[in-house]
């Protein structure tokens, strides 16, 4: 009878739990690690409960007390709860699990490319930003589930896509200085990883500077002590990146660029600029004309096989020139200037549901078929410079990684190897490969989804309409065929496309760039050729 008591609490115990906290957290902490079940409270009580378990476990470096909070909130059933509670749920499962994965990485794990805890934060995250629970959160709760889902992408590689959630979070809350600091530790690692040095000035400037307002935290109390002593320590380390004092302000200030000669090519580069389309790590800066080149490349080479050296700038040049084929394709389709005049004498039947059928449609449909296609092309650039010895007829994206087509066992020269942003690139890969991270109507639109759009568009068929239509019962004109999207729906989707691409192409530069830097350069032959920029009267 007295373990059957230990072992569940009752509303009058969780009210006096709840008094004795923050001060007596370790005695609570005791206390909840002997429940077994929250399933007799109401289920306010049941999340708060879990939330003290994973909140104040992870401040003790508990990893008992986060474990038995992730056991209590499996047993809970998310279908019985309305939004608000099935988004409060989500966001604590999440944070769980991303500090459960946190104390492993203490332990010197850092470098596991293979980590279920962080599948399972990423993906109860994305429950928790869904469009149907994120606005039912507290404020402070949507902030830190962007916050923290841009933290979980910065610190498995995908360190470029990471900051679209903490724009998100500074967005909906500009005072909320544990997103800053976030991000100016994001700026931190971008910098570090950029080659360019000009870039990289900029991005560690924007990373010190993040982080200065960041400490302001410490008069408003949002972030813990630890939290603030680790933007402390990134602060030392950035000042150490300089050797001196950080460069003043001015650094920022971008001179003017030319955006181009005519308006068509001005509106077009302030375009890309918006939606940071160019393959420029300025863009990830500011949206000022100078970022507005695609000057991203491999660095340099070194091989004793020259061959080896042509082959992959070949190849790096095809992913450009068609990724940025893809983004001038995606401008052209998402600026209509009236009919097109190839669509002019056009036979086409009206069947009553809005249909929008155009060479504009069409040019939306062929830029996200033609930025997914370069993730194979990518694994084929892969495949070759780290020579996993695979068929080129029998290279993919999702299972590069493996040892054998559709396995699941890391080849030996990934699994654990110290290349963040290569390591990005595979967890980029697994949006696309595992199901189970795709979540309908998240605000993260996961790759998956954008797989499956790509298979309509290539093997099935996609019908753009002019707005979002209700089906109609079937057997009223229904198409039993077509996938319907809005027109503008599908656009967003484009861009998401092209921007994961982007982010994909940057990773594969600095993974290439970080491995050259390894190599023993003087063992290596001076390479023989020198390459200069391709001109644009042979392109």
């Amino acid at each position: 009878m007295e373990a059957e008591q230990t072992s569940r609490l009752t509303a009058l115990e969780v009210r006096s739990l709840q008094d004795l906290l923050p001060e007596y957290r370790e005695e609570v902490i005791d206390r909840l690690k002997m429940v077994e079940s929250v399933e007799n409270l109401f289920s306010r009580n049941q999340l708060r409960v879990i939330g003290w378990l994973v909140d104040h476990g992870a401040d003790i470096d508990s990893r008992i007390a986060i474990s038995a909070g992730i056991d209590l909130a499996k047993d809970l059933d998310p279908s019985s709860l309305d939004a608000e509670l099935r988004g409060m749920l989500n966001y604590r499962l999440g944070t769980a699990y991303s500090n459960r994965m946190s104390l492993e990485a203490d332990r010197g794990d850092e470098w596991l490319w293979e980590n279920t805890d962080r599948e399972h934060a990423i993906r109860h995250y994305r429950l928790a930003i869904q469009e149907d629970t994120v606005d039912e959160l507290s404020p402070l709760e949507q902030w830190r589930s962007f916050t923290n889902l841009g933290n979980l992408y910065s610190t498995i590689g995908r360190f470029v896509e990471a900051f679209d959630f903490w724009n998100e979070a500074l967005i909906r809350q500009p005072y909320f200085f544990p997103a800053r600091g976030q991000r100016g530790i994001g700026f931190y690692t971008y910098g570090r990883h950029d080659y360019d040095e000009g870039h990289r000035a900029v991005l560690l400037k924007k990373a010190y500077d993040e982080i200065e307002k960041a400490k302001m935290d410490r008069l408003v109390g949002l972030s813990p002590e630890k939290t603030l002593q680790q933007f402390d320590r990134y602060q030392t380390r950035i000042t150490a990146e300089f050797k001196s004092s950080p460069p003043s302000d001015e650094i920022l200030d971008f001179e003017e660029s030319d955006l181009g000669d005519s308006d068509e090519e001005r509106a077009y580069r302030r375009w890309g600029l918006r939606h940071r389309l160019f393959l420029n790590t300025l863009n990830d800066v500011t949206d000022e004309p100078i970022a507005a080149q695609d000057t991203l490349h491999l660095g340099q080479l070194l091989d004793a096989r020259t061959e080896r050296i042509v082959t992959c700038l070949g190849l790096w040049n095809h992913l450009v020139e068609e990724y940025v084929t893809a983004r001038y394709l995606l401008y052209q389709g998402s600026h209509p200037d009236g009919p097109h005049f190839a669509d002019k004498e056009v036979s086409l039947t009206n069947t009553l549901d809005y249909p929008v059928h155009s060479v504009y449609g069409e040019q939306l449909k062929i830029a996200l078929r033609t930025a997914y296609s370069l993730f194979d092309k990518i694994a084929q650039f892969i495949n070759y410079y780290f020579e996993c010895g695979r068929d080129t007829e029998d290279v993919s994206f999702t299972d590069i990684w493996f040892q054998n087509r559709h396995g699941s066992t890391l080849q030996e020269k990934f699994s654990g190897r110290a290349n963040l942003p290569l390591r990005g690139l595979y967890w980029l890969s697994k949006d696309l490969r595992d199901d189970s991270l795709r979540i309908e109507n998240s605000l993260d639109l996961a790759g998956r989804e954008l797989t499956e759009l790509r298979n309509g568009v290539e093997h099935r068929y996609v019908k753009l309409t002019a707005w979002e239509t209700t089906e109609r019962p079937a057997g009223h004109f229904t198409d039993e065929l077509a996938t319907k999207m809005a027109r503008d729906e599908f656009e967003t989707k484009a861009v998401t496309m092209l921007r994961k691409t982007r982010a994909a192409l940057i990773y594969l530069a600095f993974a290439v760039n970080l491995e050259e830097e390894r190599k023993p350069s003087r063992e290596l032959p001076a390479m023989p050729l020198e390459f200069g920029a391709l001109r644009n009267t042979l392109q």
